[in-house]
């Protein structure tokens, strides 16, 4: 059985860390501003999606995994979320289409046992720099 991969970080303290081999990680994914106040709920949702918005809106902001630019995918999910309790209400089934295009939001935002595990939350600024990067390497 192989060895597991070592953690990006331990390979930059130990100096063994070589930019060919990196597979593309989460620290390359682009930063874009944190949402710090949450806003209040579009206009278009009834209340079903104000109320899923309000409540994981906050939930997401606090966790600190909410960007300015995921606040037009959480308004999607709250869409579906919306067209979902209608119908639900209705006692009218939803199509297979709607059921994924669901159950693919849920899982963007982590709201699912096995999404979470995959959702990093970062509750601090990041680094202006590594300090240790430079540590190992000839010049």
């Amino acid at each position: 059985m192989p060895n597991p991969p070592k953690d990006h970080d331990l390979k930059v303290i130990s100096g063994t860390v070589e930019k060919s081999r990196e597979a593309k990680t989460e620290a390359d994914a682009p930063e874009f501003d944190r949402v710090k106040v949450f806003p209040p709920a579009p206009q278009h949702l009834d209340v079903d999606g104000a109320q899923l918005w309000k409540e994981l809106g906050t939930q997401l902001v606090a966790c600190g995994v909410l960007q300015v630019v995921d606040l037009y995918a959480l308004e999607q999910l709250c869409y579906c979320w919306q067209r979902f309790r209608q119908k639900a209400k209705a006692k009218l089934e939803i199509t297979a289409s709607e059921d994924n295009a669901l159950k693919a939001l849920w899982a963007e935002f982590g709201l699912t046992p096995a999404a979470r595990r995959r959702v990093v939350a970062n509750l601090t600024e990041p680094p202006a720099a590594n300090r240790f990067a430079g540590h190992g390497k000839r010049p």
